[in-house]
């Protein structure tokens, strides 16, 4: 997929996120009374067609998503996706509380939520200073599912991209793996090589 696109603009889009990864880390360490340590080991482009693949890593389990939609200058959405059973494992972590149960409750879907939307304001917010455009946001939702339900609607979208962003939260005495997706059309994502080439040429 990658190759219908510049290398280059790739590479300073890997940056970009690892900067609003680092950026949440950040913010999270000083939000709770765990040491959190967010690795991104990968950073890949697909079409939502492919989604199946990432589907196989979750071994069918139930997964948690927390996503953001955006629109204006660019639309989509971006999620922060985990088995659900990691979810609950990342929430007592965090929380410090001693680990009950593998499902999520309303109190740790709210916090789940509140992890998702600083990781995902951090990728964006890293994103958004190259665009200098306008772009809104709704508030964060959570939902339950395999991932082919969670992401039925864009996978059914040829024109639908993922940037997929693996990523691991060391918290405390675990390691949970997730994926932060960002989705978006390839008309949006032309518009952000396209900044970034602009930025770029101009130095950043």
């Amino acid at each position: 997929m990658t190759e219908e696109i510049p290398e280059s603009g790739m590479d300073t889009l890997r940056e970009l996120i690892n900067i609003g990864i680092g950026r949440a880390a950040g913010t999270l360490n000083e939000l709770t009374h765990a040491r959190v340590i967010l690795e991104v080991p990968v950073v890949e482009l697909i079409r939502m067609g492919e989604l199946q693949c990432h589907a196989a890593s979750f071994d069918g389990a139930p997964s948690s998503a927390v996503r953001i939609n955006f629109n204006g200058f660019i639309s989509g959405s971006t999620a922060l996706v985990f088995n659900t059973a990691g979810a609950a494992a990342l929430v007592y972590a965090i929380t410090g509380e001693e680990f009950e149960k593998t499902e999520m409750d309303v109190m740790m879907a709210e916090t789940l939520k509140e992890v998702g939307n600083i990781c995902i304001n951090g990728i964006m917010g890293s994103i958004g200073n190259i665009l200098h455009e306008r772009i809104t946001y709704t508030p964060p939702r959570y939902d339950e599912g395999t991932i082919p339900s969670l992401f039925r609607k864009s996978i059914e979208h040829d024109q639908m991209l993922a940037i997929i962003v693996n990523t691991r939260f060391l918290v405390s005495e675990i390691d949970v793996d997730g994926y932060i997706m960002m989705l978006l059309e390839f008309s949006s994502l032309e518009k952000i090589l396209s900044k970034i080439a602009e930025s770029e040429g101009g130095g950043i």
